[in-house]
């Protein structure tokens, strides 16, 4: 159970909170600093941070907290709390703390802070924890609005990539940005546009703005002739921001004033002839719907364009009445055909003829084309009705996106795979609605079995009725090559897999090899050993001094040899999956007590070396093999006894959240950086060469230790070190690691 330090001042609260904001990348960087602050001085085991932008599931007390703004407190935690609280008092939890992070209205998420001390939070702990929800919710709306920003300005930057004129300006009608069709259109720089008002671009009522705000579009002229038409399409971004889609309509307003003088829709031709059908005079939409000029039409005889002219003429030279209508094809020797609408008057001196598409005919006509071409197309089509649902899919787009037949009548939108992809292909629609159509739109489409999604750069084109609205879309989808790329991937990485399957199978015979002549060659120097202590104490009546010190250097030699071998031993076994861990609660603060660790500081105070040994109050007893965790402990004590000759060596056990670090450091010959990254590497000595250095070891204990750290699901590491001052080794055990039983491949025993 852990003690909580005193609240924190407010002088030196604020200064730290605005280091900590100044620090801080996002909002959400921002609170997880905040966050470790919190624990690291204030003594808090650990703070949840649910964020209620991003839709969190919150409790009903972190809801409770966003609205009231308040700080909730609760510092008895028992089986009566509330449901989500009783899950932090399972976990050993005493009293929680949740801080809002909301301002005006506006959520943004919680903190909940946890203790194991059984005397809570108390007022100053309130009073500090208020102070910080309002420096704390500031910085985070000022950090989240200034990441929105940039999120919509790169968003108009990908927008603007197309023809489209278009512009982003503020509610006060100020132009922030214009994309490169606009500049190029109206012939000004980014510079001109900044900062400068829509109303100094084009005439303007007074009003405008609030016409724009309320998603009006606006037919105006530009200010310098005021000879094009446009109209302003607007779509709000956000409550600051406004984009502006603008569309050149002056040919649409020339053709529909021709054609109101002639009292015609800008969609018919006419054609007035003489008695025998000659043609006189031809205007309107001539061109459009016959393919050929007005000019190239006068002389000429108009029954010789309609199919079975013979017949055509000598109905119409028998007109009962002054007017007739009728359907009929005419060619043009162009390769262009119509399916026309004629309406014919006779005239004093001959006919006056009306054409228009005949498009009952002529739509059913195109309709077969495209449906072919449609469903032939190796691209993903889809066809929407003018609000975004889809009416038609080809196979295409049935297979890549995984519709299986049954997704008609359903919003396109629901195909894309994120947010962003969808707010990407409305917007997309919206620019197809007013300009006929929009190209490369990067957006992610999502296959629906496996909710993949599906990189895509796609065309959308508005499709128009005889009036000239929009009836349907048409979307072209263009997958990328990510799919592809990925797969390759997959295939790369199971050849490689296969590869690292046979490596592996190689060294754990390399492994076995190793182990089996490690422990054959135990029992021969046991027994060296043994004899050679046998004759100094038996023996030593009857040997010689000189032969009394050749025996000594054997069963020193022996027993020297005798270690390495048990290391190599290790090793093999580490590698190989034989060790068997014997999991049991182990105190860290009683392993000194151990008589190997105790022969250790024995040794280094015989050095005249100092020794320290620290456990941190709240480091619990963990989860391990005591043996193994005591050899993590020798060879690294050891280890640096050998490369110190002044100052100290010092033991610092520490918790990180659910591990415990230990630290062992020394005052000796140091490491350089090229070194400690091989330094774990078997056999690699600090000070390798051909003549073995004084007190050198085998170069296997580093990695022993390595090996052991792993198996308790940890690491090893060198923290720092430095060249002449001295090193830290850094070993990370979890307090309770995942103890899956590993079946020894042998049953060999040392």
């Amino acid at each position: 159970m852990t003690s909580m330090q005193s609240p924190i001042p407010a002088e030196r609260l604020v200064p730290e909170l605005i280091k900590i904001s100044a620090g801080s990348a996002g909002y959400r960087d921002l609170l997880s600093k905040f966050g470790d602050y919190l624990k690291s001085y204030v003594g808090i085991e650990q703070v949840i941070i649910k964020d209620a932008v991003r839709g969190s599931d919150l409790a009903s007390v972190d809801e409770l907290s966003l609205n009231t703004t308040k700080v909730y407190i609760e510092n008895n935690l028992s089986e009566y709390s509330a449901t989500e609280l009783i899950q932090y008092r399972n976990m050993g939890f005493r009293c929680c703390a949740i801080m809002p992070v909301a301002k005006d209205g506006r959520a943004f998420a919680t903190l909940t802070l946890l203790s194991t001390d059984e005397r809570g939070f108390t007022k100053e702990y309130a009073d500090m924890f208020t102070i910080s929800c309002a420096l704390i919710s500031s910085e985070a709306i000022a950090k989240y609005e200034k990441e929105k920003s940039v999120n919509v300005a790169k968003y108009f930057d990908a927008a603007f990539n197309n023809s489209t004129s278009q512009l982003l300006i503020d509610m006060g009608g100020v132009i922030v940005k214009a994309n490169k069709s606009a500049l190029n259109y109206f012939g000004l720089s980014q510079k001109d546009f900044g900062s400068r008002a829509i109303d100094r671009i084009f005439k303007l009522e007074p009003d405008y703005v609030s016409k724009l705000n309320k998603s009006i579009a606006i037919e105006t002229v530009d200010i310098e002739q005021g000879e094009r038409v446009f109209q302003l399409h607007p779509y709000r971004v956000n409550e600051n921001l406004m984009h502006i889609v603008i569309s050149d309509i002056s040919a649409i307003r020339d053709a529909e004033a021709k054609a109101g003088m002639l009292g015609l829709s800008i969609d018919e031709a006419f054609v007035q002839t003489d008695k025998d059908f000659r043609v006189l005079w031809a205007g309107g939409a001539c061109e459009m719907l016959f393919g050929i000029s007005s000019d190239m039409l006068t002389g000429r005889k108009f029954t010789d364009f309609v199919s079975a002219p013979a017949q055509f003429g000598e109905l119409l030279s028998k007109m009962q009445s002054n007017s007739y209508a009728c359907q009929a094809k005419l060619s043009f020797g162009n390769d262009t055909e119509l399916y026309a609408q004629l309406k014919a008057r006779r005239g004093s001196g001959g006919f006056d003829f009306v054409v228009s598409q005949d498009f009952e005919r002529f739509t059913k006509f195109s309709e077969g084309i495209a449906h072919d071409i449609i469903e032939l197309s190796n691209d993903p089509i889809i066809e929407t009705d003018e609000s975004g649902y889809i009416l038609s899919y080809n196979k295409a787009a049935d297979m890549l996106f995984g519709l299986g037949g049954g997704f008609v009548g359903a919003p396109v939108s629901s195909l894309c795979s994120d947010d962003e992809s969808r707010s990407k292909l409305t917007n997309a629609l919206g620019v197809a609605r007013n300009n006929g159509y929009i190209k490369d739109a990067y957006i992610n489409m999502v296959e629906l079995k496996g909710n993949t999604p599906i990189p895509c750069v796609q065309t959308t084109k508005a499709m128009l009725d005889r009036n000239g609205r929009v009836s349907s879309f048409l979307i072209i989808s263009k997958e990328l090559a990510t799919k592809r790329h990925l797969q390759y991937i997959e295939q790369e990485f199971e050849k490689s897999q296969e590869n690292l399957k046979k490596v592996k199978a190689e060294s754990d015979l390399k492994s076995q090899f190793i182990y089996n002549i490690s422990h054959d060659l135990k029992t021969p120097i046991t027994n060296i050993m043994g004899f050679s202590k046998l004759l100094l104490t038996d023996g030593a009546d009857t040997l010689t001094q000189e032969q009394k010190d050749y025996v000594k250097i054997i069963y020193g030699e022996s027993d020297r040899f005798l270690q390495l071998v048990k290391q190599i031993l290790d090793v093999a076994k580490l590698q190989s999956g034989i060790v068997k861990l014997e999991w049991q609660q182990v105190n860290l603060n009683e392993i000194k007590d151990n008589p190997s660790i105790q022969a250790l500081i024995e040794a280094c105070r015989n050095k005249n070396l100092e020794f320290s040994w620290e456990v941190d109050y709240n480091v619990p007893e963990i989860t391990a093999d005591p043996n193994r965790i005591i050899q993590i402990f020798s060879n690294l004590i050891s280890n640096a006894i050998k490369f110190t000759e002044s100052g100290g060596i010092s033991v610092k056990i520490t918790r990180k959240g659910g591990k415990v670090n230990i630290d062992i450091s020394d005052t000796g010959i140091g490491i350089s950086k090229s070194d400690a990254t091989k330094i774990f590497k078997k056999f690699w000595q600090l000070k390798p060469g051909l003549i073995k250095q004084e007190g050198a070891g085998t170069g296997l204990g580093l990695s022993i230790v390595k090996e052991i750290a792993k198996l308790h699901s940890g690491n090893a590491k060198v923290l720092r070190s430095e060249l002449g001052k001295g090193t830290t080794f850094r070993v990370d055990l979890p307090i309770s690691p995942n103890m899956k039983k590993k079946t020894a491949k042998y049953n060999k025993t040392e």
